[in-house]
């Protein structure tokens, strides 16, 4: 079976290992994981099916939701975004959270559980729910770095270890691989995962059930809407193949105006 595998970042070709470079160079940061996805595992993690009923489509219950993205999709096409435009489109993410029939706060809230929360947008966004006051709580960069064959996700060193019960929060799902790459790094076999999400692809939710049942991991993914499909580099694209953004670059929209920092120094 096809699965991700965890790379010895000494045994990588000369050329893998400065592209990895590059990567961190750029982030300011250093990947203490290197997690493999290739191309046969992607195709396999990604190939058309139905959703289980372990992924909650809250859309499908709460057609505001819908609305909610419309103005989203709006703002990301827009040719220069504005402050208040990026206001606008924090606040139409965070209205999607609420419209969640599962709150992730009071899911994070309960005993024992761990808070993943990636840098950029997973942070932000955790912040503004309120989810980050939890006593175990990482925020670990996670990049998506291309090879011929596949992907590797670079993930920074501050992650829980073997975690029995994780609440993960991003802004969008579309390959899904950063996601299964801390799911990968943080929970040990039985575990639970819950993961709450604004967007996601088919293929990214069809992934995340797949990858975390190869884990055997207990995942529930609590999305707000599903559209949009992976194009050859593994984005979220309109299915009319007509160049609009389903959501463009959450990290980048958000980050100007949700006047939160990132951590610092060394973190729990």
């Amino acid at each position: 079976m096809n699965r991700s595998h965890l790379l010895n970042r000494a045994e990588l070709p000369t050329d893998v290992q400065q592209t990895v470079s590059g990567f961190e160079k750029d982030y300011d940061t250093y990947f203490g994981h290197l997690v493999h996805f290739s191309a046969p595992t992607l195709a396999a993690l990604h190939r058309t099916g139905p959703l289980p009923d372990t992924v909650r489509v809250a859309s499908a219950e709460r057609p505001a939701i819908a609305d909610k993205m419309a103005t989203i999709a709006e703002i990301a096409n827009l040719p220069a975004q504005q402050g208040a435009d990026r206001a606008r489109y924090l606040r139409a993410l965070l209205d999607i959270y609420a419209l969640l029939p599962v709150q992730a706060a009071q899911r994070a809230a309960e005993p024992g559980t761990v808070v993943i929360a990636p840098e950029r947008e997973g942070r932000i966004l955790a912040e503004h729910l309120g989810v980050t006051d939890q006593h175990r709580r990482w925020t670990p960069q996670a990049k998506r770095i291309p090879l011929a064959d596949g992907l590797i996700v670079g993930v920074d060193e501050w992650l829980p270890s073997q975690a029995e019960k994780v609440v993960i929060i991003d802004g969008v799902v579309a390959s899904g691989v950063t996601l299964m790459a801390m799911m990968r790094l943080a929970l040990r076999p039985g575990a639970t995962v819950d993961v709450f999400t604004c967007h996601s692809t088919h293929q990214g939710a069809l992934a995340l059930a797949r990858h975390a049942e190869q884990l055997g991991l207990r995942l529930t993914l609590h999305v707000g809407h599903i559209s949009g499909v992976l194009n050859h580099k593994f984005y979220a694209v309109s299915p009319d193949d007509d160049g609009e953004l389903v959501l463009g670059d959450v990290g980048d929209t958000i980050a100007p105006v949700a006047a939160t920092v990132p951590p610092q120094g060394a973190r729990p």
